[in-house]
């Protein structure tokens, strides 16, 4: 009631995949190319500049985020 209002999270857009038709009607998910990547990330950010984009630079980087935090883990365990 007297609270603030939370602020929307920023949204995450991965343009590393896109929505396909199949032969049969129904839908499903291929990888993209590096081009479409950079017109997907282009379009997306003119529409919304606070988006954070994930393309394939960025999630393999997020995925290999946990390595740093045990590298870390284990020098603090050293010390």
């Amino acid at each position: 009631m007297f609270g603030r209002k939370k602020k929307a999270p920023e949204p995450v857009y991965d343009v590393t995949q896109k929505i396909a038709k199949t032969w049969w009607g129904g839908t499903k998910l291929v990888p993209t190319t590096k081009s479409e990547q950079k017109k997907m990330k282009a379009e997306i950010l003119k529409r919304n500049p606070n988006a954070t984009v994930l393309d394939s630079k960025a999630k393999k980087q997020r995925e290999l985020e946990w390595i740093d935090c045990i590298e870390e883990f284990d020098a603090f365990m050293n010390d």
